[in-house]
């Protein structure tokens, strides 16, 4: 009997020190993930390319996403969810821009200095997207000199 008990409560332990992990990844993430990037993209079902600015700020559960393209402000939402059958953690925000709502995924990545960088697709919301739309964010070195 002693031994059943010692056994459930191993199995307990490992459960909740997987949420544990997953938990601490994901708050890492949305520390890491914060702050101001260059992007450049191009619009879904279009050749139009375009560059800007986009800020992630970090509140809690999600991000705080501002979107200056083109001198053009919008705001949006972000988190980080899973992809895959491997459960990849990817970053998708969501905004709406001219009266289309627009959905993006980015692969997280860092680059060789180690700072954030994402990439990733671009589709309209509506799920009629031909051809998805491109980003990519690569931190602002400017922003992180006024800190």
């Amino acid at each position: 009997m002693k031994r059943i008990n010692l056994i459930a409560v191993l199995l307990i332990l490992i459960i909740v020190s997987g949420a544990w992990a997953q938990n601490a990844e994901v708050e890492f993430l949305y520390s890491f993930l914060q702050g101001t990037y260059q992007v450049i993209g191009r619009w879904p079902d279009s050749n139009q390319s375009y560059n800007g600015k986009i800020i992630l700020k970090s509140k809690e559960d999600h991000f705080q996403i501002l979107r200056s393209i083109n001198d053009e402000e919008i705001q949006g939402v972000g988190r980080i969810a899973t992809a895959t059958a491997d459960k990849i953690k990817v970053l998708t925000v969501e905004f709406t821009q001219h009266g289309q709502r627009y959905e993006a995924t980015y692969i997280i990545n860092s680059d060789l200095d180690n700072y954030p960088r994402l990439t990733g697709y671009l589709f309209l919301k509506t799920g009629e997207t031909k051809r998805p739309g491109l980003e990519a964010l690569f931190i602002d070195h400017q922003s992180l000199e006024r800190k």
